[in-house]
């Protein structure tokens, strides 16, 4: 058990540390302050085994950004109070020493500047991201240096008279009580957006052909996405070209472009799950603009960066043999909402998401090949699309009429196709063949159906593809690192006369 003065250093640190916590997202706001948690992303993940990752992914799909966040915060907030047990420790042995609490302050600034934003690529001190970053956070462990001397003197009151002894035992609470309320208007919001989004297409019945743009669903890697401005932005086309070019958001819309229905897939998808969906977009082909810009017949790849500093790359000879790979601009005929990309992004038909950055600015050809952001994370570098098949009517645990029931879904490939669906009612025993509807094109998925009478009881229903060659897709079940899940979509439904 601590000791008294340990105890005390505890509640002390732990409260300084949630209103240092809670100033720092007020920064954010006020200045555009990088929370700590949002930076330590990057280093977490290098960190993280990819199977680890891939576990975490596939459990808490859209909350898992949310854990992560929570998590760090709790991290930061602990370390902050191991810093005050410290302090209270050295207070009540040494309590000559002059301005302590600012001293431990400082060495706790040393630690933010010197060690973890460099490891974020903030550089020392932060400077990467200007001037006021390390002059923010003295600030902040100013506060905190504060904070802590006062509840220190809230939790050993007998030095105190009794007019002041009722004012300080009330800093605690009072410091953790505020801090808290806004940390909850900060973060609740955002984190309720991200974990209860409006359901993706199939969440709540069959899939529309076309996804509605408020149902799209939406991954990155980021807490907080970037928000780019039209005016201002360019795409930076340059490396092994002869003519190097910067394009902006006008002169990209003014080339010739191509409008494709597209179906674009998490890798992250779990059997069955919901981050799928078919939108129309349109853009310029990426190898008309390589074209333009004289890409070295020697090179062979083609590198992307994002303005969020995601990175990606295709291998050139691809990019040339494929007009539907695209900079997109547009979704549905109108610009591309900030959280799919604006201004531009890549399409990249019969890959998985992960493959296309949003926030497009910078479009590299060289000689050497290289890893995107995930890849580094020991994802599939390919990232094709894996042959999926999913039930969205009935859902599954419904409760069913005896009678006639259409069940249906949808099926997809990448840009193989879908030549046929089968559909089991009987958990995987015998198989009939569904019906399709054709799709929108070679890169969307098919929606299907199977008129099906069941009689009372309880059944276990499968379904599986068979890709434009008839393959059929992988029975066995497998988490979605680092190719994307495999499987067959099963739900179990109950009969009633």
């Amino acid at each position: 058990m601590l000791s008294r003065p340990w105890r005390q250093g505890v509640i002390a640190g732990g409260a300084a540390g949630l209103a240092l916590v809670a100033a720092m997202y007020l920064l954010t706001l006020l200045t555009g302050l990088r929370p700590l948690p949002q930076l330590l992303q990057g280093p977490v993940l290098d960190l993280m085994s990819g199977h680890l990752f891939g576990f975490l992914i596939d459990t808490l799909q859209h909350a898992g950004k949310v854990v992560e966040e929570a998590g760090l915060i709790f991290t930061m907030v602990a370390a902050l109070a191991a810093l005050g047990a410290l302090y209270a420790r050295l207070r009540n042995r040494r309590p000559r020493i002059p301005y302590l609490a600012l001293l431990l302050a400082a060495a706790g600034w040393a630690v933010v500047t010197l060690v973890l934003l460099p490891l974020t690529g903030d550089g020392v001190l932060g400077l990467n991201e200007g001037l006021a970053t390390p002059i923010q956070w003295g600030i902040l462990f100013a506060i905190y240096a504060v904070l802590v001397e006062l509840s220190m003197d809230a939790l050993a009151p007998r030095q105190l008279d009794l007019r002041r002894r009722s004012f300080v035992l009330r800093t605690p609470l009072l410091v953790s009580g505020l801090a808290l309320a806004v940390l909850a208007v900060r973060l609740l919001p955002g984190w309720y957006s991200a974990i209860l989004r409006p359901p993706e297409a199939g969440a709540t019945g069959p899939a529309p052909e076309i996804t509605p743009v408020g149902n799209f669903y939406v991954v990155s890697k980021n807490f907080t996405d970037p928000t780019v401005a039209a005016k201002g932005w360019a795409l930076n086309i340059h490396g092994e070209v002869s003519n190097p070019s910067r394009l902006t958001l006008d002169q990209l819309r003014a080339l010739p472009s191509t409008t494709e229905a597209v179906t674009l897939e998490c890798i992250s998808n779990n059997v069955g799950g919901e981050l799928m969906s078919t939108g129309r977009f349109a853009g310029v082909p990426l190898r008309e603009l390589l074209t333009r810009a004289g890409a070295s017949p020697t090179a062979t790849t083609v590198g992307f960066r994002a303005r969020d500093g995601y990175t990606e790359s295709l291998p050139l000879a691809l990019v040339m043999g494929a007009p539907e790979i695209l900079v997109a601009h547009t979704l549905d005929g109108a610009p591309l909402p900030p959280s799919h990309g604006f201004p531009a992004r890549m399409l990249i038909p019969g890959h998985y998401g992960m493959k296309g950055p949003k926030w497009l600015e910078d479009i590299e050809v060289a000689s050497s090949d290289r890893n995107g952001f995930w890849e580094n994370q020991g994802w599939d570098k390919q990232a094709l699309v894996r042959t999926t098949a999913r039930i969205d009517s009935p859902r599954d645990g419904f409760l069913l009429k005896a009678g006639l029931t259409e069940v249906a879904g949808v099926a997809f490939s990448g840009s193989r196709g879908i030549s046929a669906v089968e559909i089991s009612t009987d958990g995987g025993r015998q198989w009939s063949s569904g019906n399709l509807k054709g799709p929108l094109s070679n890169f969307t998925w098919v929606l299907w159906t199977y008129s099906w009478r069941p009689g009372q009881g309880q059944y276990t229903l499968k379904v599986r593809a068979r890709d434009g060659v008839g393959q059929l897709q992988t029975a066995n079940d497998s988490g979605s690192f680092p190719s994307g899940a495999t499987g067959y979509h099963t739900i179990r439904v109950s009969v009633s006369s």
